[in-house]
């Protein structure tokens, strides 16, 4: 017998790398013993950054450009029931004192320090992780391929975020929740099939989400989404895999769907 594998989408509508530069080792998690899981909570106030995969004993290794002005970079490990908690907030001297609307304009009228900032963050392919990734603005690819990763939060403020899995490696283990949520900047997802989320939440405010579902769904999910006065593209799984979608539309706003589905 065959297996089918569902797709539900609940969307509602509101009117409202190659470097250039050295890179110096910043912070290093050493091996970790008896531990089930690693949580990563990742800040960055400006610049871009870099998360992908690595074969690893150590868990976590981060680099950094600007040797001498990373002074404002923070590092703390706790412990609770076997899983490692590692925060790491990642700010260049320059950006310290940044609050949202003064990073905002300086990503809009240039900065020669602000865009020297760059952070490769490496993570091991033998632990699983809990992701807690925010970024205030610039760029960061995050490349999930290879990697066991339980739950991911990605939240944007003017940042442009692009979520990829580069050789599409699906995701080693079951994801609990897969959440994003964009402010005014820009997130782009794509395979999102690849990893094998049970539940998915996209939240958009003034920014733009951009979601692929990939091309072969094998597990059943919900995807909840919800738009302000920005937009959301979603390109669903080929015609062979069931999706039913829910809307809770607004006169306000504008939606296209494919004339292939059928209303009920």
């Amino acid at each position: 017998m065959r297996l089918k594998y569902y797709l539900l989408f609940m969307v509602s509508f509101q009117s409202v790398a190659a470097f250039s530069q050295e890179l110096h080792k910043h912070f290093e998690a050493a091996k970790i013993h008896n531990s089930e899981r690693v949580r990563l909570e990742v800040t960055t106030k400006a610049g871009m950054s870099y998360i992908n995969a690595t074969d690893s004993d150590e868990p976590i290794v981060i680099y950094g450009g600007n040797e001498n002005n990373i002074a404002s970079s923070t590092f703390k490990i706790t412990e609770d029931n076997k899983k490692h908690i590692i925060q790491a907030k990642l700010a260049c001297k320059d950006h310290a004192g940044s609050n949202f609307t003064e990073a905002i304009a300086s990503n809009l009228f240039g900065s020669e320090e602000g865009e020297k900032d760059l952070w490769q963050i490496n993570l091991s392919e033998n632990f699983p992780f809990d992701l807690d990734l925010e970024y205030l603005v610039g760029e960061s690819t995050i490349d999930l391929s290879n990697l066991s990763v339980e739950r991911l939060k990605i939240k944007s403020g003017s940042a442009d975020v692009f979520v990829k899995y580069s050789n599409k490696q699906q995701n080693t283990v079951a994801m609990d929740t897969f959440f994003i949520k964009v402010n005014m900047g820009n997130i782009d997802v794509q395979d999102l099939d690849l990893a094998l989320a049970k539940n998915i939440i996209a939240e958009v405010g003034f920014g733009s989400i951009d979601l692929n579902c990939g091309e072969n769904w094998k597990i059943n999910s919900k995807v909840s989404a919800s738009v302000g006065a920005g937009s959301m593209n979603i390109q669903l799984p080929p015609s062979s895999q069931a999706v039913l979608v829910k809307l809770n539309n607004s006169p306000l706003c504008h939606v296209k769907m494919n004339k292939d589905f059928v209303k009920v």
